[in-house]
């Protein structure tokens, strides 16, 4: 049975499959775009849509998250005020003073990288963000950082893609590709098959299911969780991130003064690898977003894990001891495919003429978007807007494993 048949196929309905629809159809292709749920259901819809460039580091890193960075002001035009783009830019508040002499340096070294930063003392940081608590004694400032709600712009860029006459199919769980000897010329879904001449795989970590047909994909999934509470009065317009996730970036943890004792928390749990990214935000509405919890499931499980929201939870009392009382309206999880070098894979497959890879993508609000053009240029024949090497599907940097605890 046939569902459709298309230029090209997109498998995946998150934010990189959705953008690379958007830009093939913009240069001319019949596209058909397929999901397994709905719309934005796996990690683009779990997460809290931070737009985060000061923990970007390596010269490529920097050079594909500003290409996708810049992505989203043309988006807000195409788009309009539909998916809460902020560009408020992001802090990171500490407690201590060895803290503090761990993040001057950090603002140093993002400043002679060329990035725009500021260390704020006591009162500037309660001037910007009044929602802090009395014990913290600074913040960092990036004023580069944003923000956006990342479901309201799959769904919204989606209805643009419609326009242009792309053909979406959601709750349609694709079997696996479609071959004629070792070409690939389609995919197979529960619903028919969809024949075309390229198919652009875009599923995130459930690319790992192309080891069926031979192909390994080198990622691993890790979990972040988040909570949506109750709106608050009080002003909060930037994101906010606490100390703990400096040991997850190499570039704070090269730094002369970094100690691991200085961002870790007791209420992390070494022993089973779960770890906070301590980090708050408000909607447009002015729901508090609190994240987020990071462990690493044995299965595909994008449940919060009880221990996940325990110290999530933990965590917000501890800051903001007077949102005791605070209603919990939603918590979930979300599957984050990670790299050994933290790069996403955007390359055509050899062994399968006619895949193209688009996954592995750690922080994919920065690096889908460019993803989806890059793709668009590829299969297009154009010069790619970036060059790929440092994507590729057999660069040397992935095969290192990624075991353990994973740190960017």
């Amino acid at each position: 049975m046939n569902l459709d048949k298309a230029g090209v196929v997109v498998v995946g309905g998150g934010i990189v499959g959705v953008t690379t629809a958007y830009f093939l159809a913009t240069k001319g292709h019949d596209v058909v775009l397929l999901e397994q749920r709905e719309l934005g259901h796996g990690a683009s819809g779990r997460n809290l849509g931070f737009l985060h460039m000061q923990n970007r580091h390596g010269d490529y890193a920097v050079e594909l998250t500003r290409a996708g960075r810049a992505l989203y002001d043309d988006f807000a035009d195409i788009l309009g005020p539909t998916f809460e783009y902020r560009s408020n830019g992001a802090m990171t508040f500490f407690y201590t003073d060895d803290q503090r002499r761990v993040y001057k340096e950090f603002v140093e070294a993002r400043i002679a990288d060329g990035f725009k930063a500021e260390l704020l003392d006591d009162q500037a940081a309660h001037e910007a963000a009044p929602i802090l608590p009395p014990d913290v004694i600074g913040a960092t400032f990036s004023p580069e950082d944003g923000q956006i709600r990342t479901p309201k712009f799959v769904r919204a860029l989606a209805q643009e893609c419609r326009r242009l006459g792309v053909r979406i199919h959601e709750n349609t769980p694709v079997l696996g590709p479609l071959r004629r000897g070792s070409k690939v010329v389609g995919v197979r879904t529960v619903g028919g098959d969809v024949s075309a001449d390229k198919v652009v795989w875009a599923t995130g970590i459930w690319s790992t299911m192309l080891e069926a047909e031979g192909i390994s994909v080198p990622i691993k999934a890790h979990r972040l969780g988040a909570v949506m509470l109750a709106p608050v009065e009080e002003k909060l317009d930037k994101i906010l991130n606490g100390p703990l996730a400096a040991k997850q970036y190499a570039h704070i943890r090269n730094l002369p003064s970094y100690r691991d004792e200085y961002f870790t928390s007791p209420s992390e749990d070494q022993t089973h690898a779960l770890e906070h990214m301590e980090c708050v935000a408000k909607t447009e509405n002015g729901n508090l977003f609190i994240g987020c919890p990071m462990d690493y499931p044995d299965q595909l499980d994008d449940r919060m894990p009880a221990a996940g929201l325990k110290l999530a939870i933990d965590s917000l009392l501890r800051t903001f001891p007077n949102y005791r009382a605070l209603g919990i309206e939603s918590a979930w999880a979300g599957l984050v495919p990670a790299t050994a070098d933290s790069l996403p894979i955007v390359d055509e497959v050899e062994e399968l003429p006619g895949l193209v890879l688009a996954t592995g993508h750690v922080y994919g609000n920065l690096a889908g978007p460019i993803t989806g053009r890059l793709v668009a240029e590829l299969i297009s024949g154009e010069q790619t807007s970036l060059s790929l090497d440092e994507l590729s599907l057999y660069r040397p940097s992935l095969a290192a494993p990624v075991d353990g605890v994973i740190r960017y």
